[in-house]
């Protein structure tokens, strides 16, 4: 009891109070989001331009986990003005179901999780996940018109850029668009050999090694930047390598080598990424100062 004769809650019930709060919450959440997250798993599954999706919330939950101990000393302080953003979130959310534009329900998730987090545990907690919560970004997709525009703007010039490289390294072709004829046969640069899949992949994960490098800002952006041009010469390489295999050995071999080549792109371009991190991070009298 306090002096002025009111009765202070048991801690107990405090606890009890908040984690009642904190399922329906949750049971709110799964019921707005259920059909979204279905769409997201079943997209993640089925698409290969999105099928790092389910590492996404992993590694940002893995981000919350490594800075635990500079949350735990965090006050939790409750502000309404966080209720702002838990409505633009719903806007978004009923205009992506009314307008069948899946892409405003998933950037609904990730303000949903800002204005969750604001309202509940404050703006210290925001200003410290941040981060982890727009890496939730990475996950999510792009309409498909943007889709269709990104991977032909990569394809011509990754087909142009290879072209050339394999003719100043001894291959006879002719280019007509988007096919490539050899002596041994042709190459039709489809979609999936534009790139867009590696691209997409090493931006979250030049994302994650920019958040995690020592160091100023203009670094960070640096080796964020990075990953685009280094993901296109990645698959400007292996295009470049299929013609100079189906120039030598035959386009039927260069075919069965196809497939393969994919994850010889997402290997250089992860290379080329922890080239350039090394390159990039301070120094160790830097670092102390």
């Amino acid at each position: 009891m306090t002096l002025d004769g009111t009765t202070t809650p048991a801690p107990s019930m405090v606890r009890t109070s908040a984690w009642l709060q904190l399922g329906v919450v949750l049971v709110l959440v799964a019921a707005v989001y259920h059909r979204t997250a279905e769409t997201l798993w079943t997209t993640w599954t089925t698409n290969d331009n999105y099928s790092h999706g389910p590492l996404v919330p992993l590694a940002a939950l893995g981000l919350v986990w490594l800075d635990r101990a500079r949350l735990a000393r965090l006050d939790a302080r409750p502000d309404a003005r966080g209720l702002a953003l838990l409505l633009v979130a719903c806007t978004l959310q009923i205009l992506g179901m009314r307008a069948d534009v899946f892409a405003l329900e998933g950037w609904s998730i990730v303000v949903m999780v800002y204005g969750l987090v604001w309202t509940f545990l404050g703006v210290a907690f925001v200003r410290a996940l941040a981060f982890p919560i727009g890496f939730l970004a990475f996950m999510l997709t792009f309409p498909p018109f943007v889709i269709n525009t990104l991977s032909f703007a990569l394809k011509e010039v990754t087909v142009r850029i290879s072209t050339h490289v394999a003719e100043w390294l001894g291959v006879s072709l002719q280019r007509s668009g988007m096919v490539i004829v050899l002596e041994s046969g042709e190459f039709r640069v489809e979609n999936p050999c534009s790139g867009l899949r590696s691209l997409l992949t090493l931006l979250a994960t030049g994302a994650l090694f920019a958040y995690l490098l020592p160091g100023g800002l203009v670094r960070r952006l640096l080796l964020f930047l990075a990953a685009v041009p280094i993901a296109m010469a990645a698959n400007a390489v292996r295009i470049t390598w299929l013609l100079v295999v189906g120039h030598y050995e035959g386009v039927e071999k260069a075919h069965r080598l196809h497939d393969a080549s994919g994850y010889l792109v997402y290997a250089l371009a992860l290379g080329g990424l922890f080239a350039l991190r090394a390159v990039l991070l301070p120094k160790r009298r830097e670092a102390a100062a």
